[in-house]
C-alpha cells in the first residue's frame, strides 16, 4: 500500500550531455549511492513500525531491493535488464547505447508494493534526428524524451540529490547543443539562407540568361527552383549539423557522427588558415 504522504518532485528535462561509457557508470555510481541512502533511511523508519520480531527480516528485504535495476538498449534494438555492475560487465553490452533508464522504486515495488517515502528516477535518450527526415521541421527543436526526476519527504534530500544529478549534466554538456533549441533555423536562415540563395541565383544568372535568353518566363521559372534548392541545400546542412553534434551525445569508438566531427574540424580550420594566409 502507498504510503499517503506529502512529497516534493522535481524534475527537469537535459538538454545537453555527452557521455562515454566510463562516464555514464560513474553517474549511476553516484545514484547507487543515493539509492542506497534511501535504503537506510526506509530501514530506520520500518523499526517503529514494524514488531521487534520481524525487524531484522524486513531490513534484509528492504537492503536487497537497494541495488538499482537499469534497462540499457542498444542501436541495433538490444536489450540489458539487471544491476549496473552485471549490465556493464556484460559481454552484451551494445557498442551504440539508444536509451538508459532506472528508477529507484522498481525493486520496492515489484517484489513487496512497498513504496520508499524518497525516490529517483532518470531517461537519457541518446537518440539522433535522421539527416533526410523532411517531416521533422527544423524550426522545431530537437525531440528528445531525456529526463530526471527526484520525489520525496525529505525536502533536504530532494534538493541534494536534484542538485547532485543536475551539477554532473552541467559538468558533461555537449557541443553546439544551441542549435538543437527551437527558432534557431529561423534565425539562421533570415540571416544567412535568404542571403545565400539570392547569391546562387546571381552566380548563376548569366548562364540562364544564355541558354534561355528569349524566354524570360523560364529564366524566372529557374531562378525560383534556384532558390528553393539553396534553401534546401541548407535545411539538409542544418540537420546534418545536429546529426554530428547530437544533444545528447554516447561517444563510442564506432559512432560515425564522431569521426564526422573531426573531418568538420578539419576542413574548417583549413578554411580559416587559407583565408588568412591569402590575406
Amino acid at each position: 500500500m502507498k504510503n499517503n504522504i506529502v512529497r516534493n518532485k522535481l524534475s527537469k528535462k537535459i538538454t545537453s550531455l555527452s557521455l562515454d561509457k566510463i562516464e555514464l557508470k560513474r553517474l549511476l555510481d553516484i545514484l547507487q549511492l543515493r539509492a542506497n541512502t534511501v535504503c537506510e533511511i526506509e530501514c530506520r523508519k520500518i523499526e517503529t513500525i514494524t514488531n521487534p520480531e520481524n525487524i531484522e527480516k524486513a531490513k534484509e528485504d528492504l537492503r536487497s531491493c537497494a541495488p538499482l535495476r537499469i534497462s540499457v538498449t542498444g542501436d541495433e534494438s538490444e536489450e540489458l535488464f539487471g544491476t549496473i555492475d552485471e549490465v556493464f560487465a556484460s559481454p552484451s553490452f551494445p557498442e551504440k547505447v539508444k536509451t538508459v533508464y532506472l528508477n529507484s522504486n522498481l525493486s520496492y515495488d515489484s517484489l513487496f508494493k512497498y513504496y520508499p517515502e524518497n525516490s529517483f528516477q532518470i531517461l537519457i535518450d541518446f537518440s539522433k534526428p535522421k539527416i533526410f527526415d523532411f517531416s521533422f521541421q527544423p524550426s522545431d527543436k530537437t525531440p528528445n524524451d531525456s529526463q530526471f526526476d527526484v520525489e520525496g519527504s525529505d525536502n533536504t534530500w530532494v534538493n541534494g540529490v536534484f542538485h547532485e544529478i543536475d551539477s554532473f549534466i552541467k559538468n558533461k554538456s555537449s557541443k553546439f547543443s544551441t542549435v538543437h533549441r527551437a527558432s534557431i533555423y529561423d534565425l539562421i536562415l533570415w540571416i544567412f539562407g535568404i542571403p545565400f540563395g539570392f547569391w546562387v541565383c546571381h552566380k548563376s544568372s548569366n548562364n540562364i540568361k544564355a541558354l534561355f535568353s528569349e524566354h524570360i518566363f523560364l529564366q524566372n521559372a529557374l531562378f525560383f527552383y534556384i532558390f528553393l534548392g539553396s534553401l534546401l541545400i541548407l535545411r539538409i546542412l542544418f540537420h546534418y549539423f545536429r546529426w554530428i553534434f547530437p544533444m545528447i551525445e554516447y561517444q563510442n569508438k564506432k559512432e560515425l557522427s564522431l569521426a564526422h566531427q573531426a573531418a568538420f574540424y578539419t576542413i574548417s580550420l583549413a578554411l580559416i588558415g587559407s583565408f588568412f594566409t591569402t590575406s
